[in-house]
Parts: C-alpha cells; structure tokens; sequence
C-alpha cells in the first residue's frame, strides 16, 4: 500500500483502479479502487472509477467486447460483495451507472 500511496502522490492523484476483464455468465468486468492518500485503503464500490470506465474501454476499443449494458463487481475481497450495473450511452463511452446502496454514514457538508 506504501507503493500506492506513493505513485499516487508522485502523479497527484486520489489513488488507483485496477479491473480485469471477466468471461461467462454474471458480471464481467471486477475492479478493486485504493486511495491511500486521502485515507482509504481500498473503495468496496467506487461510483467515479466505474463510471470513468466506459470512456477508457471505448478509447482502447474495447468497448463493444462489453456490450451496451454490463456489471461490475467490486468489494469481494473486502467481505462487502458490490454490484454496479452499467448502461453505455454511446461511442465514446458515456455511460449512466446505479447499483443499490446501504448507508453507513449520513452527514451534510457546509461550504462558506
């Protein structure tokens, strides 16, 4: 995790997605999200990174592979078994995302 935290650092980012391709029936892409540097060792499910997705499998030319419609699983390891479900709006990869969620915290935050 320390490697994380520092090539996250070095590159000014949050931390990092890693996914992989799934074959056979139920979801077919599994992505794990770390981001040491702000405080979370790893996302059990991450809105951003599965929503950011669909545009980079459309630059690789990976996205008809997909399909229009997908899941992603996320969280297995983590003992919290996520599901987000992925509905491609076009050709260059934008997407919608949902899934359904449990809150663990409520809060509000107030900007001055």
């Amino acid at each position: 995790m320390a490697a994380v935290a520092r090539l996250s650092r070095d590159h000014g980012l949050s931390g990092i997605a890693a996914f992989a391709l799934v074959d056979g029936a139920g979801p077919r892409v599994h992505i794990r999200c770390f981001a040491p540097p702000v405080g979370v060792y790893e996302d059990p499910v991450t809105g951003s990174a599965n929503a950011a997705l669909p545009a980079y499998f459309a630059r690789a030319g990976r996205l008809r592979t997909l399909g229009g419609d997908y899941v992603v699983s996320q969280g297995t390891e983590l003992g919290r078994d996520g599901r987000v479900f992925v509905r491609v709006l076009d050709d260059r990869g934008r997407a919608e995302i949902g899934g359904h969620a449990l809150t663990v915290i409520d809060g509000a935050l107030r900007l001055d």
